[in-house]
């Protein structure tokens, strides 16, 4: 009985996020590269969650191998277009009536000559009270991996 309480709980946690993304130009570069990396907000002003989801993000490419540490090319470029996450306060009093948790970033992959060679958007939301900030950080960042990795 507990178990089954429990797989429940879980799975309504993890079912609350969703994560969409559109690919605009499949990245043509080979599977195998890695690539300096940066992120620019245009898109919200929570500077310490801005801060906290380029972590989750760059944790995520290093531990896919996606990543190096230099700057230069080739490059994954993450802008962020959208950032409104609920607080846990709001969350917990309002629920879905205290709006709905959403990520919009666009990745452009640029190649070493500079020209683009891929370029995608991923959208992550959930639109219930359950799950955590923390949750729908992680489902954005690896939907950011998986189409950075997805064959060419």
């Amino acid at each position: 009985m507990i178990r089954s309480i429990a797989l429940a709980a879980a799975i309504l946690v993890t079912a609350a996020c969703s994560t969409t993304s559109t690919v605009h130009q499949a990245n043509r570069l080979p599977l195998a590269q890695t690539y300096a990396y940066s992120f620019s907000n245009q898109g919200g002003d929570n500077q310490e969650g801005i801060a906290l989801l380029d972590g989750v993000i760059q944790t995520h490419l290093r531990a896919a191998g996606l990543i190096h540490a230099g700057t230069g090319t080739p490059k994954i470029e993450v802008v962020l277009q959208h950032y409104y996450v609920r607080s846990n306060g709001a969350r917990f009093w309002a629920g879905i009536m205290a709006g709905r948790d959403k990520i919009v970033s666009n990745v452009r992959v640029v190649d070493a000559e500079g020209a683009q060679a891929g370029n995608f958007e991923v959208e992550t939301f959930n639109s219930t009270a359950w799950g955590t900030t923390d949750g729908l950080m992680q489902k954005h960042a690896e939907e950011l991996v998986v189409r950075l990795k997805a064959p060419r």
